[in-house]
C-alpha cells in the first residue's frame, strides 16, 4: 500500500487543517453599477443615508382623519368629516387636516400633516364634500409609518456579502446606483497526463488517449462562483513542465487548481512538482473520502494550490468539499455554506467501511407526500454518468457502518428538480 494511503485525514480535519494555514490574498477594490453586481462580493458596509418610506403613507385607500375626529362612530351613529383635498401616489395633498377635516388617500400615498389615522374606504359614505364615517380608527391605524422598513443610520448590508437581487433592490432603494465589490477571484487551471486530449474528430478511433472532461466541469464550476479563469491547458506528466506551469500560475492567478496526477503511481510527479516549486509545499496529501481519496492541498509561500484526482465523480466530490469553500474564503465571503438538502426514505441497504467518509450517489423519487432514495448501483469514481443520472448526495460519515432500508437519511442535492429521468 502506497504512501498516501497511510497518512490519509478525516476530510473535515483536512479542510480545517488547510484553511489555517491559508491567507486571503490582498485583493482590489472595484466600483460597478448596480446591474452588474449580481453575485459579486461587497466590499463595503452599506449604511442607510434616509429613512424608507421617506413619510407616513396609507396602507390602504380611504380617507386621511385625525383619529379623535372617528372616536364614537358607529352603524347607528355616523360622524361626519368635511373632505378638504386629495393625496394621491407622486401628487400629495399640500394643506394641513384639522379638526373634523378628512382628505381622501390612494394607498401608498404620503399621509397629509395633521392626520395620524386612515379610515378604510368602506366605512365611510360619501356625499359631496362630506363623508359620514361608520367606524372609529385609532391613532396610526392603517398607515405606514416613516422609517418602518429602513431607519436613517442602520446597517443594511455588510462587507463580505454575496449580492443577490433582493440585496441590489434594497441598495437601490437608498439612491445608489453603485456599489463597492472586491474584483472577481483568479483561478488557474490545468490537467495533467499524456493521455488527455482536449477533443477528438473521431471518438470511435481513440487508442490509449482520453477526452479531458473534468476541465470543462471544473472551469463551469468556477463560473457558477464567479470567478475569472486562467485556464492553463493540459500539461504532461513531465516534472519539469508541471512546476513551469505552477510558477506561471503562481504570477498571473489568486489560487491555482490542478487536476489528476495526484495518486501514487509512478508517473505522478505532480507533489514532487509541487515541494520542489517552493516551501512550504504539500500539506495535505489523501483523506477519507470514497470516491476522492487521493487529493492534494498544497501552498507555495502564500499561493494555494488545490490538487484534485483525475478520476472524474472523484474530482467533483473534492471540487464539492474542499475547492469551493476555500475559493469562497479567498472571496471574503461573509457567512457559511449550507448544502441544499432534503430528507428522504431509503428504498435498501447501503454500507460502509469503517474510517472511510462515503459519498453514495442516490435517485430521488416522489410518492404520495414521500420522497425516496434509491442508490445509484453503478458507482465507480470515474464513471461520470452516475453524476448526471442522480439527484444527490447521501454522504456516510466515517464513524457510521452504513444505513438501513426504510431509514430516513439527508440528501445534498445536485440540481434543483428531481424526475427528471421519470
Amino acid at each position: 500500500m502506497g504512501e498516501l494511503f497511510r497518512e490519509i485525514e478525516y476530510v473535515e480535519e483536512a479542510l480545517r487543517r488547510y484553511l489555517n494555514v491559508i491567507k486571503q490574498p490582498s485583493i482590489e477594490i472595484e466600483e460597478v453599477p448596480l446591474e452588474e453586481a449580481l453575485h459579486r462580493i461587497l466590499a463595503e458596509d452599506i449604511t442607510a443615508n434616509i429613512d424608507i418610506p421617506p413619510f407616513d403613507r396609507a396602507a390602504m385607500d380611504g380617507y386621511a382623519v385625525r383619529a379623535e375626529d372617528t372616536f364614537g362612530a358607529s352603524e347607528n351613529n355616523p360622524i361626519e368629516l368635511k373632505v378638504i383635498g386629495e393625496s394621491k401616489i407622486g401628487d400629495p395633498f399640500d394643506g394641513e387636516v384639522n379638526e373634523n377635516e378628512a382628505v381622501k388617500i390612494d394607498t401608498g400615498a404620503e399621509v397629509p400633516h395633521g392626520a395620524n389615522a386612515v379610515i378604510p374606504i368602506e366605512y365611510v359614505e360619501e356625499e359631496k364634500d362630506i363623508i359620514k364615517v361608520y367606524k372609529q380608527v385609532a391613532p396610526f391605524d392603517n398607515i405606514g409609518k416613516r422609517g418602518e422598513d429602513i431607519k436613517r443610520g442602520m446597517l443594511l448590508l455588510k462587507n463580505g456579502t454575496e449580492l443577490k437581487p433582493w440585496d441590489l433592490a434594497l441598495i437601490k432603494s437608498i439612491g445608489l446606483k453603485q456599489v463597492k465589490v472586491y474584483r472577481k477571484l483568479r483561478v488557474g487551471v490545468f490537467s495533467t497526463g499524456n493521455e488527455l486530449i482536449d477533443d477528438a474528430t473521431d471518438v470511435t478511433k481513440l487508442r490509449g488517449k482520453i477526452i479531458d472532461t473534468n476541465r470543462t466541469m471544473i472551469k463551469t464550476l468556477l463560473k457558477e462562483l464567479n470567478c475569472v479563469i486562467i485556464d492553463y491547458g493540459i500539461i504532461s506528466d513531465e516534472i519539469d513542465e508541471i512546476k513551469n506551469a505552477i510558477k506561471k500560475a503562481r504570477s498571473e492567478t489568486d489560487i491555482l487548481i490542478t487536476i489528476g496526477g495526484t495518486s501514487v503511481g509512478e508517473r505522478d510527479f505532480l507533489h514532487k512538482a509541487i515541494n520542489e516549486t517552493g516551501t512550504p509545499g504539500v500539506i495535505i496529501r489523501g483523506i477519507t473520502a470514497s470516491p476522492g481519496r487521493p487529493l492534494v492541498l498544497s501552498l507555495i509561500d502564500e499561493f494555494p494550490i488545490i490538487s484534485l484526482p483525475g478520476y472524474p465523480v472523484a474530482t467533483f466530490v473534492d471540487f464539492m468539499e474542499f475547492a469551493i469553500p476555500v475559493i469562497e474564503f479567498l472571496q471574503r465571503k461573509r457567512g457559511y455554506r449550507v448544502p441544499n438538502k432534503v430528507r428522504a426514505k431509503l428504498v435498501r441497504r447501503v454500507s460502509s467501511k469503517p474510517g472511510v467518509r462515503h459519498y453514495v450517489r442516490v435517485k430521488l423519487t416522489k410518492k404520495d407526500t414521500e420522497l425516496l432514495a434509491e442508490p445509484i448501483r453503478i458507482t465507480g469514481s470515474g464513471v461520470l454518468s452516475s453524476v448526471v443520472k442522480a439527484d444527490g448526495f447521501l454522504i456516510i460519515p466515517e464513524d457510521k457502518e452504513g444505513y438501513e432500508a426504510g431509514e430516513e437519511v439527508e440528501i445534498i442535492l445536485l440540481r434543483n428538480r428531481i424526475g427528471v429521468w421519470e
